[in-house]
């Protein structure tokens, strides 16, 4: 197993610490480096590490839209699953560090304009980290000149966030900058703005700071803006006040707004670029017509998954300036001597004392984090723990398991259900960036974190692979697992294309017969599914569900064409639900589309026995409507399921009412302990041992062919 060392918050344990932790897995479209120098951006990190340090409590005020989030959870799933959930969230450590630079070793598939050796400057939270390996997207990183040097490289991105706010600015030759808050961006804002031939002043109460400010060229540093004297200030500005006012400083009570206003020309320009609080007195804002703008990171592209992660790059016609664009312009610019950033560090620190060191007040200005630095000509290591060597055997009978995904749904969900079966060992746990993995391990003792998942089919003592990754890849993890003579459980869907289904269905025809291919259809083994099944008269029947859907972002995975879309997604659960229950094989099923986008459709299913059933899948409602709502009828038999919850059975003249549970003290039960249990006793070669006459699994063809119906209705 491949790990290295990273600066790593925990914020279950409310601590930042370096720990070791699995080296990113490469992907297409992305490089991996090994790191030089990383720099630390004081005043996002000091935010952040005090936030990991909050209690609970503070956090969740801190916070009301998460805290919004639990209550509904606490409302919907109970206690036990909302604990689970919250608990996972806790567990699993988060990344320090967005902006670093290093060598890149490896490059992922579709990757253009980056070559093994090459020096690159790299940014992005989750990518750029305080680690000696990372991941990186390309659009992310760019390569360096040879005439820059790391040390002028590592704040690359960290100057596209002072670039991004000049542009903002719109200043250029000969216009007047006033910079509040001279902290790191300040300071690079100050170097940039002189760069574009703006005059500049600098207004910051440490006189440390103000020093810095002059000798990178401000015109003019004082310790607050009360202190530029009239005559000064007019002489700067030519009497008109400051064309734009950056404010580089933290203000939560709004004040800062209020500073800027009357150092503004008329029609000027105000620029967030620190943690502003919106807010100032409309009077001066009104009567000079002030434009307010608010700083988005980089540049465009950011938090555009599209561009940061799929490397799909802006026509530059229609956008000039994205990340990558600024990234070359200030490297440029390092090139070209016009900035110096380099100048500003104040500190230079080994990893190991990455955790200690303090942020914000009279801290260092800049600090850069020194990595390991090999000879040229010597081959990179990653530290392999020797636990990773020698695997101990799992005892005879025990089903050894290895898990690819950690996000929440493995976390809350699938970990609490496999932790209470016996004879199960689960030795690894897979997350593409190794730290949800690391998480999940913390709750399973003897558990691996680790990045690849070849590690886990390269290895003979596990016999079962949990594929719970996101929805474009399962077909692919779940056919390699087959050909390395694996039993395979992968969550719904199988499949997102008939391209993807028709490499599984050929790995699935030459696996040994015997071995289990088990889609996480979970409902069909829920208590509540047995007693419908229990009494449901043979033939016809219909069946009419309803499922209410809570928006999601648009820039939401599940959103995302190539994940297959939210329908593709989660239909299967309900349609495979009705074809258990209907007793017949299904005849056609199509797919009437209201927003394809959104994933708004009602399917229709026919099924041999003459048999229908229509599934509505939408949002709409209010957000306490039942998500899941099942209407049967059937000769002399009518039965109602509402949310998982509540059961209403009308047969033969008798009315019977089921509950889960009291409310909050147990979660809708959807059968996903059930199903795992199912897959385990088919892994180990048991007779199925069903309670309450639950409904038996369908085979591994079954599967494929469900999944081949859906993708024809919803592709045609």
């Amino acid at each position: 197993m491949a790990t290295m060392q990273a600066l790593l918050r925990f914020p279950g344990e409310k601590q930042v610490k370096v720990a070791q932790c699995p080296v990113p897995a490469l992907q297409p479209g992305h490089i991996l480096i090994r790191t030089s120098l990383s720099v630390i951006s004081p005043g996002t990190e000091a935010t952040q590490n005090a936030e990991t340090r909050m209690p609970l409590l503070a956090k969740a005020l801190k916070r009301p839209d998460l805290s919004a989030q639990v209550f509904d959870k606490l409302r919907r799933d109970g206690i036990a699953a909302t604990r689970n959930a919250v608990q996972h969230r806790l567990d699993q450590p988060i990344a320090a560090g967005y902006a670093c630079c290093g060598i890149i070793e490896e490059i992922g598939e579709g990757v253009q304009g980056f070559a093994k050796g090459m020096r690159v400057a790299c940014g992005g939270i989750d990518f750029a980290r305080h680690a000696e390996w990372n991941v990186v997207p390309q659009n992310l990183a760019c390569p360096i000149p040879d005439n820059v040097s790391d040390e002028n490289g590592v704040f690359t991105t960290l100057a596209c966030i002072a670039l991004h706010a000049i542009r903002q600015s719109e200043i250029g030759i000969g216009m007047t900058v006033a910079v509040v808050g001279c902290g790191l961006i300040g300071q690079l804002a100050i170097q940039l703005a002189i760069a574009a031939g703006a005059r500049v002043i600098a207004i910051d109460p440490q006189k440390s700071r103000l020093a810095t400010a002059k000798e990178s060229g401000a015109m003019g540093c004082f310790e607050n803006a009360a202190n530029i004297p009239p005559g000064q200030l007019r002489e700067i500005t030519h009497g008109a006040g400051f064309d734009a006012v950056l404010l580089c400083a933290s203000d939560q009570n709004g004040a800062l707004i209020n500073v800027a206003a009357p150092l503004c020309r008329d029609r000027g320009i105000i620029v967030c670029v620190g943690d502003i609080k919106p807010g100032g007195d409309r009077g001066p804002l009104f009567r000079k017509e002030i434009t307010l703008r608010q700083v988005r990171s980089y540049g465009p592209g950011r938090y555009d998954p599209s561009y940061e992660q799929l490397g799909q790059d802006y026509p530059i016609g229609y956008a000039r300036w994205t990340i990558k664009r600024n990234m070359q312009a200030v490297l440029d610019l390092m090139a070209d001597q016009r900035i110096n950033p380099a100048k500003l560090i104040e500190a230079r620190i080994p990893l190991l004392d990455a955790a200690t060191t303090p942020h914000g007040g009279t801290s260092p200005l800049a600090t850069v984090i020194e990595y390991n630095a090999q000879e040229d000509n010597e081959e990179p290591v990653i530290a392999r723990p020797a636990s990773a060597m020698a695997t101990p055997k799992p005892q005879s009978g025990t089903v050894t398991l290895g898990i690819i995904g950690a996000g929440n749904f493995t976390g809350a969900t699938l970990l609490p259900a496999l932790k209470q079966m016996p004879d199960i060992a689960i030795r690894y746990i897979a997350s593409t960036r190794g730290l949800a993995a690391m998480g999940a391990c913390r709750r399973v003792p003897g558990a691996e974190a680790i990045s690849d998942p070849q590690q886990i089919f390269d290895n003979p003592e596990i016999n079962a692979v949990i594929i719970a990754t996101r929805h474009d890849s399962h077909a692919d993890l779940a056919a390699k697992a087959l050909e390395h003579g694996k039993h395979v459980w992968v969550e719904k869907p199988l499949a997102v294309s008939l391209k993807q289904l028709d490499v599984l269905q050929e790995a699935a025809l030459a696996t040994t017969p015997g071995h289990v291919l088990m889609v996480g259809h979970n409902r069909r083994y829920a208590p509540f599914s047995s007693q419908m099944q229990n009494a449901l008269p043979d033939g016809p029947k219909h069946f009419s569900y309803q499922v209410r859907l809570s928006p999601l972002p648009t820039d939401h995975w599940l959103m995302q064409p190539q994940h297959g879309g939210r329908t593709i997604g989660e239909i299967s659960h309900f349609i495979d639900l009705i074809s258990a229950l209907a007793k017949s094989p299904i005849r056609d099923i199509t797919c009437h589309w209201i927003n394809h986008e959104r994933g708004d459709s009602i399917w229709e299913i026919q099924f041999a026995d003459n048999s229908h059933a229509t599934v509505h899948y939408a949002h709409g409602g209010h957000k306490r409507d039942p998500k899941e709502r099942l209407h049967i009828t059937a000769p002399n038999t009518t039965i109602e399921l509402i949310d998982w919850h509540k059961l209403v059975i009308s047969a033969n003249g008798k009315r019977t009412v089921q509950r889960s549970g009291k409310l909050l003290s147990r979660p809708p039960q959807k059968g996903h302990a059930e199903a795992l249990e199912c897959f385990i006793q088919r892994v180990q070669g048991k007779p199925l041992h069903t309670q309450n006459g639950a409904l038996l699994p369908p085979t591994a063809q079954d599967e494929i062919d469900l999944c081949r119906l859906i993708l024809t209705a919803a592709y045609g």
